[in-house]
């Protein structure tokens, strides 16, 4: 049956637009998924953008070592999530997703609380490790139920509409987070305790959103096993799935395309915020600049985001893939050809790696959340997370290394590289395994 044809036939309860929900799946569903997903990821990844003044102002480690310390809580980081996330996932198609997100953000939000707390860095990594399993459970939660929700001829735009939430929620929510240590400063407190009170914030962010998720998301999965399987048999699921092509290059992708995305959290803000110090500016102040190309890159992922849904969900997902590739190895290797970090040449590079990084990362999620078996979806997914986070853990020990000892764009040229190499792969796919749905 063609794609076209198959959309055709395919039964749906209630649409947003051109995306068609399965039956069953109500309008709140929907509605707390996005709320979900406009917090998340900003909330996420504010633990590493927001961590030069952690590692100033509350730790007083020397700016030399941001890029060491910054790779260090990375690499511990993601070992905790390469433990946690694909069990995470099989569990969440035993018991279902919505109490794993609602543990997702507490766990989020403690670690916000307690980040500025630290008085070492043991303290600081040992805090760090409890937002991790918090980061893995979320992961795993919002790629599982963007899957979950609709029908396979939408599943791309509705992917493709969490991560535009999650795009406005970064550019939105940066924005607030980068102005709340002035705003603090404004209104009395030292920088210390500014500090505190803005990561104090977002924590309670975490907590309101914990509670919308248990109480708007859907119980179960639409398609949640139904024989209650051992935990290990269902983990089984995904790396039995491997043995197909287009998901082994799903898994392929997850490494680099998450690995974009650490890049960008790690080591951007940091070496633009060791920019600005080198030329004067407060801890402060260059923190805030260092924000504004974040909040760049992020708002090009904004308005790009629809329309690589869109695409995505009229192509094969393996073309997508390629396009995807070339838009984010273009634009991470773009920063080797920037002459002044903080000058206007930024502004574009910004631009293409967000159109880069949010093609990317759809492309290879839509790919996964087509050719995974609806039972045992969260198993596949969590097994697609858990590749992510190998490629986490590699940028953040060998991009650390390359910040502090040879240049600090060195980390984003490494993930340019790797987009290289996946784009050569999926060619290989392509012509070994075409989509029946797409063929001539």
């Amino acid at each position: 049956m063609s794609g076209k044809n198959q959309a055709e036939a395919e039964e749906y309860g209630i649409r947003l637009g051109p995306i068609k929900m399965l039956k069953g799946v109500s309008g709140l569903n929907i509605l707390t998924l996005f709320f979900a997903s406009f917090f998340g990821i900003a909330v996420m990844s504010y633990m590493n953008s927001g961590q030069p003044l952690i590692f100033g102002a509350i730790l007083g480690v020397a700016e030399s070592d941001f890029g060491r310390l910054a790779g260090k809580l990375t690499f511990y980081h993601e070992i905790v999530v390469l433990i946690c996330i694909a069990p995470i996932g099989a569990l969440s198609d035993k018991i279902g997703r919505r109490p794993l997100y609602m543990v997702a953000f507490l766990l989020i939000g403690i670690g916000h609380f307690l980040y500025p707390l630290a008085e070492n860095e043991e303290q600081l990594l040992m805090y760090r490790l409890i937002f991790a399993v918090g980061t893995a459970a979320a992961s795993a939660m919002l790629a599982a139920v963007a899957n979950d929700y609709p029908v396979e001829s939408s599943r791309a735009k509705m992917i493709g509409a969490t991560m535009l939430f999650n795009a406005i929620g970064m550019v939105v929510l940066t924005g607030v987070f980068k102005n709340l240590p002035d705003w603090y400063q404004n209104a009395g407190y030292d920088v210390q305790t500014a500090v505190k009170y803005t990561r104090w914030t977002v924590s309670g962010a975490c907590l309101l959103v914990s509670v919308a998720v248990i109480n708007g998301l859907q119980k179960g999965a639409p398609a949640q096993l139904k024989k209650r399987e051992p935990m290990l048999a269902t983990i089984k699921v995904g790396l039995m799935q491997a043995r197909k092509p287009r998901i082994a290059l799903s898994y392929f992708a997850a490494v680099v395309s998450r690995g974009d995305l650490a890049v960008l959290s790690t080591f951007f803000t940091t070496w633009l915020f060791l920019e600005g110090r080198d030329r004067g500016m407060t801890a402060t102040d260059a923190m805030s600049t260092g924000f504004t190309f974040y909040i760049v890159v992020q708002a090009a992922a904004l308005v790009a985001a629809p329309v690589i849904g869109i695409m995505l969900d009229r192509i094969d997902r393996v073309i997508g893939l390629i396009i995807g590739m070339i838009l984010a190895g273009g634009g991470y290797l773009s920063l080797a050809l920037v002459g002044d970090p903080l000058g206007k040449e930024m502004y574009f590079a910004a631009i293409l790696i967000g159109f880069g990084e949010i093609s990317a990362n759809l492309a290879s999620l839509s790919l996964v959340g087509k050719e995974a078996p609806a039972m045992g979806r969260g198993a596949v997914i969590g097994m697609f997370s858990l590749f992510g986070a190998l490629g986490i853990l590699l940028v953040a020990k060998i991009g650390g290394i390359l910040f502090d000892t040879v240049s600090h764009i060195g980390p984003f040229i490494l993930v340019g590289i790797a987009n290289i190499v996946v784009l050569l792969a999926a060619l290989i796919v392509l012509k070994l395994d075409p989509d029946p749905d797409h063929a001539n």
